[in-house]
Parts: structure tokens; C-alpha cells; sequence
């Protein structure tokens, strides 16, 4: 054997990042070793022994174990290819993810033969080249820090919110965009992902609003769902540049024909493997049993509705129809009775006060807990998209973008305060309106307020009436 012999003490002086372990009762291919892994890690020597071997694994969280598998030196008749085996039967069986490395020589090819036969499948020659060693340990360590993230990622256990749209043009895909995009910058510190789901009325909304072209859609995803892998979603998704994953409706909404309830709620469950959040947006969507699924399947349900009569019924509707469907969205069958926790929860999008329209009036019509209060922003939010950029990119002071936070600290399992999560109703000066205007008209909307709760009960009633 040609392996050098070097001053070993029984814990080589390495750095603590790395901890290996040696099996070996031969100091010169553990002195051979030692060199060839250099400062990779800490090499400490263990003896031919299960009972003592184990406790070590545990405590110093070794990530490799090394195991001699060559002829036993005379001194050590103990470390045989029988003991060899048995300790690397009893390593696998108690630690399957620590590393066992075999040690022998190609020249016997009994011991390369013996340790095949163990289960051991990486194999260091002591008579070869260091370097060829620190290469296996390298790839090994690499390896175990790829299973790792894997793991990682398959336990995570992402969180759904879907978005439902009163009616079409109330605002849900600038919302969608503005939160999602919000939500992966907040997220990319913390090592956390975000993807929009864009399934809203007209189809591809987002590729617009996020200037991000997504040509794998959904009727894709749900095909391809077998397929679906850390790599692959990574390279499938189209992506905004802030790291938002999107992916849209098809251009032909008949492939949608072909897409069960059963499996579009399958793929956003397995989504979550792979997104610490998803944003679902179904403004417009028409079809109530697909939408009744999603809102089953999610984790929040956030219904989008403007401060005007029409979207109100609209919404009514829209709740109705999904009782209708027997979504487990915990709606209270009875608007009076006292409120449950529930995650259906109203957004009021688009608030002017001088529409004289609460958005309180039209939470307790719903019978929904009124989450937040958006400001209209009509401008701010057209020049944007004008230039093909998202408001909340180009001016994160915009009182519409500032609304958005409380939402995506609670997305984001930060605290924020109640107040927060509503603005407030007074609201900001819509665009193009002179403050001292606003001034002067907002005494008037006490008054008209109370003549629009009496709209509202004109309307209202008969949707109650329903089964």
C-alpha cells in the first residue's frame, strides 16, 4: 500500500463546519485520508463498534462515515470485512441520510465486492489519488445539502388566496398583480416565494400589468402535473422580475374544457410544495362549481367589490350562487347572527367618499367582515400600466400601494394591527379633486349616506329570500 503515513492524533485540528467520522483501525489510512480531505472537515477516529459509533453520528452530526473495508492489520483483527459490513448495516438502518463512504484498495476486490454487498455504494480507493477523495466527499456533502432543500421544500405547506371579482371591472387583476408582486419582494429576504395565479375574466390580465410574458398556462400545468419538480417549476413559470412565478388562462379558454375540478384543485395543492404563497385571481370567472372548488381548497377568500349598488347586488349574487354550490367557505346563512371566523372576508377596492357609499354599509349588507378600504386610483394606476410598469414598482408611496401592505403582512404572517387593515373612510383625495372641494362636499355625505342604506334595502331583501 502506497498511502503515505502523516502525524495523526485521534481528532484532526479541522474546521467545526464538518464533521466526519472513520472507521478504521489502520493509522495510516486514516493519516492518508486525514491529507486527502484536508481542510474540508473534521476526521475523528471511531473503532470497529455499533454501540459506540452511533451515539457519535447523533451528537457531533456527522455528515459522512467513512468504513474500512480493506484487509484488517494484524494489530486490529477485529476490523474484518464481517464487523465492516455489520457497522455499515447498522449506520444506514438508524441515520438513511448520513453518507457511508467504503475504504479499500482496487487491487483486492474483496473489498469493493464486500462493501457493494452492504449497500455501500461510494467507494474510496486508499491507494489512489487524494484528490480523487476529496472530489467524493465534495460530491457527497453536496449532495446531502441538495436532499436537504429538498426536504425542505417538501415539507413546506404554502398558503392560498383567491380573489373573487363582484363583476368584471372592479378592479381584481390590478389588485392581484400589485399583492403578489408586493408579497415576493417582502418574501425574497426570508427565502420565501410567491406565484400568481392570473384565472381571471378577460384571460391575461397580468401579462400586461406585469409586462411578463407566460407561455406555460394552466391547462399546461394541470397536464404536465406527474412532471412537476423544484427544477421544473422553476423553468416552466413564466416569471416577473421581481421573482414572481405567473401563468395564466390560455389564449383558447376551450382548454378549459378539459380541465376537472378535481384536477385544478390537485395542482394548487401541489403548488404549495413549491410556493410559500399563491395569489389566485378569479375576477370574472363565470363558472360558479369551478370557482366553489377553489374557494373550498383556499386558505383566504378575499371578494372585490367597488363602493357603487350594482357591484353590491353583484356581489350578493355572487354569494348566493356560491351557497348554491355548497362551498365550505363558512359563509353565516343568516346575515344577523352573530359573526363566526370565517375566511371570506370583503375588500372594498376603488373607495371614493365622494360616491357617498360606505363601505361598512356594504360589509354589513354581505353579511362579510370588511378586511380593507383601497383608495380609487384610476390615474396613478393607468399611467403605469401606460408605461408598462406596475404601481407598485414605480411608486411605493402611492396611497393605493401603501393600502396594500397591512394585506401583505398578513399574507406574510406578519402582525398588523386591525387599524390597519382598513383604511379610513374619509379616504384620500381622489384623483383630480381639489382638497378645499373635498372639504366643503364631505358634509353632505351623512345625508346621502342614509338615503344609500335605504337603496340598499330595496335591493338586498330579495336576494335573502333565496334557497
Amino acid at each position: 500500500m502506497n498511502a503515505r503515513v502523516l502525524s495523526l492524533t485521534e481528532t484532526e485540528a479541522r474546521p467545526p463546519g464538518v464533521r466526519f467520522l472513520c472507521v478504521c483501525s489502520d493509522s495510516g489510512r486514516r493519516a492518508w485520508l486525514a491529507h486527502a480531505l484536508g481542510t474540508l472537515g473534521a476526521l475523528e477516529h471511531v473503532p470497529f463498534d455499533a454501540v459506540e459509533l452511533m451515539p457519535k453520528i447523533s451528537t457531533l452530526g456527522a455528515a459522512m462515515v467513512f468504513i474500512d473495508f480493506a484487509r484488517a492489520p494484524l494489530e486490529a483483527p477485529e476490523a474484518s470485512i464481517a464487523s465492516a459490513t455489520a457497522v455499515a448495516t447498522a449506520v444506514h438502518d438508524a441515520f438513511p441520510g448520513v453518507a457511508i463512504v467504503a475504504l479499500g484498495s482496487l487491487q483486492q476486490s474483496a473489498s469493493a465486492i464486500a462493501a457493494l454487498r452492504a449497500g455501500v455504494r461510494d467507494f474510496i480507493d486508499v491507494e489512489g489519488e487524494p484528490g480523487e477523495a476529496l472530489r467524493i466527499a465534495k460530491q457527497l456533502i453536496e449532495q446531502a445539502s441538495q436532499s436537504a432543500k429538498t426536504e425542505q421544500i417538501t415539507n413546506r405547506h404554502g398558503h392560498m388566496t383567491v380573489l373573487l371579482g363582484a363583476r368584471i371591472g372592479v378592479g381584481v387583476s390590478t389588485l392581484a398583480a400589485n399583492l403578489a408582486v408586493k408579497l415576493q419582494k417582502r418574501g425574497t429576504a426570508a427565502a420565501k416565494t410567491a406565484a400568481l395565479l392570473d384565472l381571471g375574466i378577460p384571460a391575461a390580465d397580468s401579462s400586461v400589468l406585469l409586462d411578463t410574458q407566460s407561455e406555460f398556462n394552466f391547462v399546461d400545468a394541470v397536464r404536465n402535473l406527474r412532471r412537476f419538480d423544484q427544477t421544473f417549476v422553476h423553468t416552466a413559470f413564466g416569471r416577473h422580475v421581481s421573482g414572481l412565478a405567473v401563468t395564466t388562462l390560455p389564449p383558447d379558454l376551450t382548454g378549459m374544457r378539459e380541465v376537472s375540478y378535481a384536477s385544478a384543485v390537485n395542482l394548487v395543492n401541489r403548488l404549495r410544495t413549491f410556493f410559500d404563497h399563491q395569489i389566485v385571481d378569479l375576477g370574472g370567472f363565470t363558472n360558479l362549481e369551478f370557482v366553489a372548488q377553489m374557494v373550498r381548497a383556499a386558505d383566504n377568500v378575499w371578494l372585490v367589490c367597488d363602493p357603487n349598488v350594482a357591484s353590491a347586488v353583484s356581489a350578493m349574487e355572487l354569494l348566493e350562487g356560491l351557497r348554491f354550490q355548497d362551498a365550505d367557505a363558512r359563509l353565516p346563512k343568516d346575515r344577523d347572527t352573530a359573526d363566526a371566523p370565517q375566511k371570506l372576508q370583503l375588500v372594498v377596492n376603488k373607495f371614493d367618499p365622494m360616491l357617498q357609499f360606505g363601505a361598512e354599509q356594504i360589509a354589513e349588507r354581505l353579511g362579510l367582515p370588511l378586511l380593507a378600504v383601497l383608495p380609487a386610483r384610476a390615474q396613478a394606476l393607468g399611467r403605469a400600466v401606460n408605461q408598462g410598469r406596475l404601481l407598485a414598482d414605480i411608486a411605493e408611496r402611492d396611497a393605493y400601494v401603501r393600502a396594500l401592505d397591512p394585506l401583505v403582512a398578513r399574507l406574510g404572517g406578519h402582525k398588523a394591527l386591525a387599524a390597519d387593515g382598513v383604511a379610513p373612510m374619509s379616504g384620500p383625495v381622489p384623483d383630480g379633486m381639489d382638497p378645499k372641494a373635498a372639504k366643503q362636499r364631505t358634509a353632505d355625505t351623512t345625508d346621502a349616506a342614509s338615503g344609500s342604506k335605504q337603496l340598499l334595502k330595496r335591493f338586498f331583501p330579495t336576494f335573502t329570500k333565496r334557497s
